[in-house]
């Protein structure tokens, strides 16, 4: 049994008792009826009906139509009207209520059951349905993705607060205007496409920019569905800040390439051990069979000419692995930089002093011009590493009697140091990829020293860790100048020297 609450508003004593005894016949539950404006108004508030039944005419300053716009003010009850009357201007008058229903008196039982059942069955699918408007409207709201409501002509319906927010837009800026107002030209010129795409298919899923008001962009990832396919048309869209995805897949290109240069470097290091260890060795061991099978057919100047070419393979197979090892240990990361005060002139004397075995052989003479209190904040085994290179590089590629001079000046923070021969030279093609592992770029000294094209890289990653930087100026023919900047003490300490 229906168990509704019904409030009966009628100002006819013997009607609203005819229409009590109705109800109560049809299972309701009837509230003390009510004959004034006033008093329904009140009665709404107190009781709280399911439903009213209304006379338009009431006694008093308010009739039913008056008193029922007041109780829409403050409670969604249904109301059903009661008249005497169906003339039109009252029927219009009282649709301006949105009334769920309307009975011409005398109303029979029959009637009144058919309406009341219809209108709280309406009233119940209506208060379903604003539950569901409501908590659409607050997902919506507190979504992160921006709703973007549109027609087939790219007409904006409807946006939500945080489209106003993406793209810097007020509510009423967005709201009347067209997608065109905040759409990239790449992505005008495929909304055609993509709503043809829509007529024919639920939704579609598709990344895009759209410019924000300050004009810069916003990559998003939009999830378009059709609501509505009745000219002209409703298609509700989903945007999504793509930002921070997009700057993940910049990262992952980065790593990708990286670690593509890393396994090109990988390979060189592999072609690099596999000719350049393989040769010496295979001296070693072929001088060793000579020796041993036909010991009494060398003389003693043969056996030191021999003795000299193997020492110089020895030289060369030593430096190879301790670049190797310092190339390998750099790449893993497990190569300490302690940078110290470094009195510049008295590094680069221990050094020349390391390679004057070599220049000895070519009567090259090895100076330096380096003022005596100029003092670089450097880690002391990598800058000699790094002069060591460099100072062998420019014996090797010198003349016999040729001269080399390291020459250094400081320059505001940083300290320029230049190692200068007169060798061989280099051309252009050379000088462009010796700081590179892609392509190979060792060649054979004017005395037929071989090398291995490590040196110079592993010169480039050691001034990098001090934040410097190296080049190289050089012609063929008439030598080569290498530049590197060390950062000064005074800089780097804070220290005026």
């Amino acid at each position: 049994m229906n168990r509704a609450r019904i409030l009966i508003v009628e100002d006819e004593a013997i009607l609203a008792i005819s229409l009590e005894n109705k109800l109560d016949k049809l299972g309701y539950v009837v509230l003390q009826p009510v004959a004034t404006g006033e008093d329904a108004i009140a009665a709404v508030e107190d009781e709280q009906p399911d439903l009213v039944l209304m006379d338009i005419q009431l006694a008093g300053d308010l009739d039913g139509i008056t008193a029922a716009g007041r109780i829409n003010s403050f409670s969604d009850v249904p109301i059903v009207y009661l008249t005497g009357h169906s003339d039109e201007p009252l029927v219009q008058r009282a649709k301006l209520t949105h009334p769920y229903g309307y009975l011409i008196k005398p109303v029979s039982i029959q009637n009144l059951r058919v309406c009341l059942e219809i209108s709280l069955y309406k009233y119940a699918l209506d208060k379903k349905l604003r539950e569901s408007e409501e908590r659409y409207r607050t997902i919506v709201k507190n979504i992160n993705d921006a709703l973007i409501i549109h027609d087939f002509n790219g007409r904006i319906i409807e946006v939500n607060e945080n489209s106003c927010r993406m793209l810097g837009y007020e509510q009423d800026e967005l709201i009347g205007a067209n997608l065109s107002f905040f759409s990239t030209r790449l992505a005008l010129s495929r909304r055609t496409e993509r709503m043809d795409m829509l007529k024919k298919m639920p939704g579609i899923v598709f990344e895009t920019r759209f410019v924000r008001k300050d004009g810069t962009m916003l990559p998003v990832e939009v999830s378009a569905k059709v609501v509505s396919r009745d000219s002209p048309g409703v298609i509700q869209g989903f945007a999504r800040d793509i930002s921070e995805r997009k700057q993940y897949e910049k990262q992952l290109i980065q790593k990708n390439e990286q670690l593509q240069k890393a396994l090109n470097e990988r390979d060189k290091f592999f072609s690099i051990i596999a000719h350049d260890l393989r040769s010496p060795f295979i001296g070693f061991l072929f001088f060793i069979k000579m020796i041993t099978e036909k010991k009494h057919n060398f003389s003693p100047k043969k056996l030191q000419s021999l003795s000299k070419e193997m020492h110089n393979s020895a030289k060369n197979l030593y430096n190879l692995l301790e670049n190797l090892l310092n190339w390998s240990l750099m790449q893993r990361g497990k190569t300490d930089y302690e940078p110290v005060v470094c009195n510049l002139a008295n590094l680069v004397d221990e050094n020349i002093q390391l390679v004057q075995s070599s220049a000895v052989p070519k009567n090259i003479s090895l100076n330096y011009d380096i003022p005596e209190n100029l003092e670089v904040s450097a880690d002391k085994s990598m800058l000699s590493t790094i002069l060591r290179n460099l100072l062998t590089n420019a014996v090797k590629f010198s003349q016999t009697k040729g001269s080399i001079i390291i020459s250094a000046r400081q320059q505001e923070s940083m300290v320029l140091v230049s190692v200068e021969d007169k060798g061989i030279g280099m051309d252009q093609e050379l000088l462009s990829r010796i700081f590179t592992l892609d392509k190979r770029s060792s060649r054979k000294g004017t005395a037929q020293e071989l090398g291995t094209g490590l040196g110079l890289i592993l010169c480039r990653e050691f001034i990098k860790k001090h934040g410097g930087e190296i080049w190289a100026l050089s012609k063929q023919g008439q030598g080569s100048t290498f530049y590197f900047t060390l950062p000064a003490y005074e800089t780097a300490s804070g220290i005026d020297v």
